[in-house]
């Protein structure tokens, strides 16, 4: 084996996951394939955290940064031939594509091209870890080659599903949705009462003609109810999502089924890679619709996309 250098370096990996309402970022720096320091910040505003990954990384020579890639714009064909791209209505000039495994991982050079200007005054971006490719790394460790089984295997990241029908490490069929929540009536009301209970903290009024105490009082049962009703509108959302993502696996499966493209046979498990917290109810509606109870895998994505970078890089 030949002698490696650069394992004897200190490098420092950064991911980047950007979400609706929050953004974040966890750097691990690694010496001779030892962990030596690790680094996580959330933040509300994408530029914020860009500038902090801007000065981590100026305090290092080699490092390397990559972005959860969560365009909409992006899919699976179960061939390796760019001829067979055109086959499932895709078209090979505006793509850029990977194989994986016996399949091939396509998205639009619009949307790749897009992160990368993004990074452009930050550094760069060196990887874009698509949902798709972390299910097949996924799957890779969970599934064993020789397996005989016909998989349905879900990849569940806050906002978006990727779903993956395979045997063993082929692959037969793969699709990504994204789940971004809409402002709804609920979260517009929830954030006008809010908004109105600002304003009556903020109110110039002369208090010497108000009970302080029943003024405290109001306020106080103000904010009770909105704290209230806002923890129902998330614990709804929660569910509308779940909802959504079982919609989204369901049509994906009759796809599989009905299209003669795919040949699809009759599925013999469930697995979920799960981010997140799915309910066991979730976990029971899929089981009455589909007759399988799903096995849940819990993932960290951050994680995942730090192993596929060492490992990409042989560090």
């Amino acid at each position: 084996m030949l002698f490696s250098p650069r394992k004897y370096i200190l490098h420092l990996f950064v991911c980047v996951i950007f979400e609706k309402d929050k953004h974040i970022v966890r750097a691990h720096s690694v010496k001779n394939s030892k962990l030596i320091n690790t680094y996580e910040k959330t933040f509300e505003e994408k530029e914020k955290l860009m500038s902090y990954v801007k000065s981590l990384v100026s305090d290092f020579q080699l490092y390397y940064v990559a972005l959860f890639f969560d365009k909409q714009i992006q899919g699976i064909v179960p061939s390796s031939s760019l001829k067979d791209m055109n086959n499932f209505g895709i078209n090979s000039k505006n793509i850029r594509s990977i194989v994986l495994e016996n399949a091939r991982l396509y998205s639009s050079i619009s949307a790749i091209n897009e992160c990368k200007d993004y990074f452009e005054d930050y550094g760069g971006v060196d990887f874009l870890y698509s949902p798709l490719a972390l299910l097949s790394y996924c799957i890779s460790k969970e599934i064993s080659k020789d397996s005989t089984k016909l998989s349905l295997c879900i990849y569940r990241h806050s906002y978006c599903v990727a779903v993956i029908i395979c045997k063993g490490r082929e692959i037969y069929f793969g699709s990504f949705f994204d789940l971004s929540p809409k402002d709804s009536d609920l979260d517009k009301k929830t954030q006008q009462e809010s908004e109105n209970a600002e304003e009556i903290q903020s109110d110039d009024v002369n208090i010497e003609n108000y009970d302080l105490d029943g003024l405290d009082n109001l306020l106080d049962d103000k904010l009770d109810d909105i704290k209230y009703k806002s923890s129902i509108k998330n614990d709804l959302s929660d569910f509308g999502d779940d909802m959504q993502m079982c919609s989204y696996v369901f049509m994906s499966l009759k796809e599989f089924y009905d299209n003669p493209l795919y040949k699809g046979n009759f599925i013999d498990e469930i697995v979920i890679f799960d981010n997140e917290n799915i309910s066991s109810a979730v976990l029971s509606y899929i089981e009455n619709e589909i007759f399988l109870e799903p096995r849940l895998v819990q993932i960290d994505t951050l994680e995942l996309m730090n192993e596929l970078m060492r490992k990409e890089l042989n560090i």
